[in-house]
C-alpha cells in the first residue's frame, strides 16, 4: 500500500465522477498511476461515486486500501454528473485540478499538457476533441447543443461535452461559492473565466466497457438547464412569438374582410375564428411554459434542499475543505456489498463559508 501524509496539500488532484464503471476503474487506474507520478508533483486522485448500482464502489474502496492518494466520496444515490462534480470540486486540495471521465474515452496523457497551461496562468483549460466517437445521433445532438449553449448563453465554450478539462485551484474554490441546486458547470466556468482560457487537443478514443450513461433526454434536460440558468432570452420568445402570431392574425384579418367585402361570410369565419384561437393558445401556452421553468427554478432554490447527500467518505477528512451539506455516517462501518439501512447519523447540514486566498 502506498501510504503518504494524507495532511499534505496535494499539488494536482483529478476529479473522477463515476457512475457504474466498474468495467474502466482498474485500467483507468493502470493507466493514469505512472503519468500523475510522473508528473513529479504531489497528487490526489478524487472519485466521485454517483451512486453506481454495480461493483463500482468495492472497486473504489479496493483502490484506496492500495494508495491513500485515492480518495473517495459516495452518494447516497445518483444525483447526476453536475452535482457529482460539484461534490469532488469541494474535496480536491490540488493548485492545479483536472476533471476527467471514467470511461477512458480521453485517454489520461493528456494531463501532463493541463497542468503546464493551468501553471502559466489559465483559469480554465479545455480538453477539445480532434475527433468525435460514437454513434451519430449523439455526436450530432452534442454539436447542436453546443451551438445551442454558445448562441443562447453568449458564452464561447470550445467544447462543452468533452468532460476533460483543467481548471486552476483558487478559481474551483471560488466556484465552490455557488449553490445553484440546478446547475451547469461548463457555463459557469466560462462565464467566471471571462475568456481566460486555454486549449488542449484531446483524442477520442472507443468505450473499453458499458454504454455512455447520458441519454437524449439528458441532453435535452441539460439544455434546458442551461438556457434558463445562464439566459433571460427565453423569456422574450413569448414576445416573438406573439410579433409573428399578431401578424398572421392582421393578414388573416385582412383576407377575412376581403373575402367578406366579396359576400363570403360564411367560407371565411369559421377558418378564421379557428386559426385566430389557436394562435393565440399558442402564445398563451408558450409563455406559461417559458414561465413555468424559470418558477420551477426558484423553487427549486427556495427549498434550500442539499445539492447532494454523501453516503460515506473513504480517505477524506472531514474537516477538509467545503463541508457536505448532508453527510450520513452508520453507527457501524458498512462493507460496500451491506445494505444501506441501520441508524444514521447526519451531519454537516448547511454550507460552511471557505476562507480564500
Amino acid at each position: 500500500m502506498t501510504r503518504t501524509n494524507i495532511q499534505e496539500t496535494p499539488k494536482v488532484s483529478i476529479v473522477i465522477p463515476v457512475f457504474n464503471e466498474e468495467g474502466n476503474l482498474e485500467a483507468l487506474w493502470e493507466e493514469l498511476l505512472p503519468i500523475l507520478e510522473g508528473l513529479g508533483e504531489s497528487f490526489e486522485v478524487v472519485f466521485v461515486d454517483d451512486g453506481s448500482t454495480d461493483g463500482s464502489a468495492a472497486i473504489l474502496r479496493d483502490l484506496h486500501e492500495r494508495d491513500e492518494r485515492v480518495r473517495v466520496i459516495r452518494f447516497a444515490r445518483n444525483f447526476g454528473q453536475q452535482m457529482a462534480v460539484t461534490a469532488g470540486f469541494h474535496h480536491a486540495r490540488g493548485e492545479a485540478i483536472v476533471l476527467m471521465d471514467a470511461d477512458l474515452q480521453t485517454p489520461p496523457q493528456h494531463i501532463p499538457e493541463f497542468v503546464e497551461k493551468l501553471g502559466a496562468g489559465y483559469d480554465v483549460v479545455y480538453g477539445k476533441r480532434e475527433r468525435r466517437v460514437g454513434r451519430w445521433y449523439r455526436r450530432m445532438g452534442t454539436v447542436l447543443a453546443n451551438r445551442f449553449i454558445c448562441s443562447v448563453t453568449g458564452f464561447n465554450i470550445p467544447d462543452s461535452a468533452s468532460g476533460f478539462l483543467g481548471l486552476n485551484g483558487c478559481f474551483v474554490r471560488q466556484i465552490n461559492r455557488y449553490n445553484d441546486r440546478s446547475r451547469y458547470l461548463s457555463g459557469l466556468f466560462a462565464w467566471l473565466s471571462y475568456g481566460r482560457y486555454g486549449v488542449v487537443p484531446v483524442e477520442r478514443r472507443e468505450r473499453l466497457h458499458g454504454e455512455s450513461k447520458y441519454t437524449i433526454y439528458q441532453l435535452v434536460r441539460l439544455v434546458i438547464t442551461i438556457a434558463t440558468n445562464f439566459s433571460t432570452r427565453p423569456l422574450t420568445l413569448p414576445g416573438w412569438m406573439a410579433a409573428v402570431s399578431g401578424a398572421a392574425a392582421v393578414a388573416v384579418g385582412t383576407r377575412g374582410i376581403a373575402l367578406g367585402a366579396a359576400g363570403e361570410w360564411g367560407l371565411a369565419a369559421t377558418p378564421l375564428s379557428a386559426a385566430w384561437l389557436m394562435a393565440m393558445g399558442t402564445v398563451c401556452l408558450a409563455g406559461a411554459a417559458v414561465t413555468g421553468t424559470y418558477i420551477g427554478r426558484i423553487y427549486s432554490e427556495a427549498r434550500e434542499r442539499p445539492p447532494y447527500v454523501v453516503w460515506e467518505t473513504i480517505g477524506i477528512e472531514a474537516d477538509n475543505g467545503k463541508a457536505t451539506p448532508i453527510e450520513c455516517r452508520s453507527s457501524e462501518r458498512h462493507s460496500p456489498s451491506a445494505p444501506r439501512g441501520g441508524p444514521l447519523h447526519c451531519s454537516g447540514e448547511g454550507d460552511e463559508e471557505e476562507t480564500h486566498p
